[in-house]
């Protein structure tokens, strides 16, 4: 009986070790695994909605609260002068539902080039350039800005994520634009300058015509739920095919 009773306590003992606590990576979802989650599909059911002739876009209910937990949002951006193009992102519309991916301190560089024409070697036309990129192209470049952001995960199916991972409530880009703006010339001499800026927004690459899924997590009364989102990036708009949260 005391060998027992000696027994049962040290086991009680042993359990109450940490390695016996559970681990929270094993609260861990697989991207397309139904297995424990509620899921909701989209194929063939149209989602977008014209906000105005330049915007569209639609929200969703990830856990079906009555509350709109993100949104996407596609809108024609320019003008005559530099061009139009379309630029796509997605929303978190409150700080409980954050999305997956790393978070990193983004620098922007600034790259000058020149280009020298001459036609009698008395009058010269050089062009400056200032070049705005996400990624150094020369070790002259320099560091103009420094932003936190999200650097958005694209997964695949079979990948895997829990709760332990980086996940952070912002606004992403997933499709950018990149453009020219001309912004004057002048003369000094025999020389004419004149002067280009281009903004080339690369730091945002979604994959664009792929099945890729967007990971996310909502806490609500403190307790964290895990989903995604199963989408196609496309020019103009985000087709919707599938979400799917914790049960």
């Amino acid at each position: 009986m005391k060998k027992a009773l000696f027994f049962v306590l040290a086991l009680a003992a042993i359990c109450i070790m940490p390695s016996c606590k559970k681990d929270p990576s094993q609260n861990k979802v697989v991207f397309g695994n139904n297995k424990g989650m509620s899921v909701t599909s989209y194929e063939d059911i149209p989602l977008v909605q014209q906000y105005s002739h330049m915007s569209w876009g639609y929200t969703l209910d990830l856990n079906d609260d009555g509350k709109e937990d993100v949104q996407f949002h596609s809108e024609n951006i320019g003008s005559p002068a530099v061009g139009r193009d379309i630029v796509t992102t997605l929303k978190c519309q409150h700080e409980n539902i954050e999305l997956l991916g790393d978070i990193i301190n983004q620098e922007k560089y600034l790259h000058i080039d020149s280009t020298f024409q001459t036609e009698d070697n008395i009058h010269w036309t050089i062009g400056v350039y200032s070049k705005y990129t996400c990624e150094q192209i020369a070790e002259t470049d320099s560091v103009v800005s420094t932003t936190e952001k999200l650097s958005l995960f694209a997964n695949n199916a079979g990948d895997s994520f829990d709760e332990n991972d980086s996940f952070k409530s912002i606004e992403v880009i997933l499709k950018n634009r990149s453009y020219n703006i001309p912004y004057g010339s002048e003369t000094i001499g025999d020389t004419t300058y004149f002067y280009m800026e281009e903004i080339k927004n690369d730091c945002d690459v979604f994959p664009m015509d792929e099945t890729k899924y967007i990971g996310f997590k909502i806490t609500e009364n403190n307790k964290s739920r895990l989903g995604w989102m199963k989408v196609i990036l496309h020019q103009d708009h985000v087709e919707l095919l599938e979400t799917a949260i914790q049960k």
